[in-house]
């Protein structure tokens, strides 16, 4: 009962939850690696990353950035892209700033990486130091506008970015060093999200908004449930400007600017047609999925892709047997990533 029977050459996983009506969902995850190769050759990767039960971050949770959320969510109005990288200078030469950017298919993105800054108190205000030339420096959260909000001890934190900087009123403090070009940052109160190409964290109020009201009314009328203004969207980890309204489909072109050593990355996203075979109330299921996260990190040559398939079973959960999951058509191990090779398995 409730098992799994993973034909592919990815990861699976499944889990339960439920919907907003408190009915039970059936859902599978399948998280497949990829290797990008030279010229933008994509292939199958040697080591395949287990499914996410549960978010990662760089350190210690709530006080570092989020580097993977988790696969088995309820539900994505769309697909997630994310890159985890760093900024290059072009062609190795120190600059004062780098601007960066993401391309995959409709959504394009650019941030400015600068170097080390610090808040100069000058007769109009705080301004940001002259940028020192770098030659590359990671782009994390860490590093964008965010952090605590005064310099006293223990001080509050900004609740869109509390492991930032750049927001503490002080000479010589660190201002941040990513920001979006059109909104430079100019002054430690300055208005906007934290730039960067990372997941977002649940507990972060770009996210928390999104999860509705839990006041008196929810107690007494919707607990356990979510409240009635509960969105979706608050299952989405990308910052709102990577978030694909509907799903890619694979196939699509993803273009990196400065974000390699090389300046330029291109390659397409790999083609893969899974299928999904539940036995539930004495019949067979065939159900499909959705590209619901997609994360790049140019650094390690990676790709990850995440698909997730849901099947209400509310009624008929304690007689669904198992999914079979199995690629309808194989994707090659080498050469070109949209060659087909016939069926994958049945």
């Amino acid at each position: 009962m409730w098992a799994i029977t993973n034909q592919t050459r990815f990861k699976a996983e499944r889990a339960f939850a439920r919907d907003a009506g408190g009915a039970e969902i059936w859902i599978v995850a399948v998280r497949a690696t990829f290797a990008i190769g030279a010229e933008g050759a994509v292939k199958l990767a040697d080591e395949q990353a287990d499914v996410c039960l549960s978010p990662k971050h760089r350190g210690e949770p709530g006080r570092s950035s989020l580097l993977y959320d988790m696969d088995l969510v309820r539900t994505k109005p769309g697909t997630d892209l994310l890159v985890h990288s760093a900024a290059y200078a072009e062609e190795g030469r120190a600059s004062k700033f780098v601007d960066v950017s993401l391309r995959v298919g409709r959504v394009f993105k650019q941030l400015r990486v600068f170097g080390r800054r610090v808040w100069l108190v000058g007769p109009v205000g705080f301004t940001p130091s002259e940028p020192e030339p770098f030659v590359s420096h990671p782009i994390t959260y860490e590093t964008a506008l965010g952090g605590p909000l005064t310099g006293i001890e223990s001080p509050p934190r900004d609740p869109e970015n509390p492991v930032g900087i750049g927001r503490i009123a002080e000479a010589s403090q660190p201002v941040s060093r990513v920001e979006y070009p059109a909104d430079p940052v100019r002054s430690p109160e300055h208005k906007g999200p934290p730039a960067g190409f990372g997941p977002i964290p649940c507990d972060w109020q770009s996210r928390v908004k999104l999860a509705g009201t839990y006041d008196e009314a929810w107690q007494r009328d919707r607990q356990p449930l979510v409240p009635k203004d509960f969105q979706d969207a608050y299952f989405r980890c990308a910052p709102a400007d990577q978030q694909v309204n509907g799903f890619l489909q694979g196939g699509e072109e993803v273009i990196l600017r400065n974000l390699t050593p090389d300046g330029l990355l291109r390659f397409h996203l790999p083609r893969v047609s899974l299928g999904f075979r539940t036995r539930i109330d004495g019949g067979t299921t065939h159900h499909h999925g959705h590209i619901h996260t997609i994360t790049i990190e140019p650094e390690k040559q990676r790709l990850i892709m995440v698909w997730q398939t849901s099947l209400p079973c509310h009624h008929t959960l304690y007689t669904l047997k198992e999914t079979v999951v199995f690629e309808k058509e194989r994707l090659p191990l080498g050469g070109d990533p949209h060659e087909k090779v016939g069926p994958a398995f049945a």
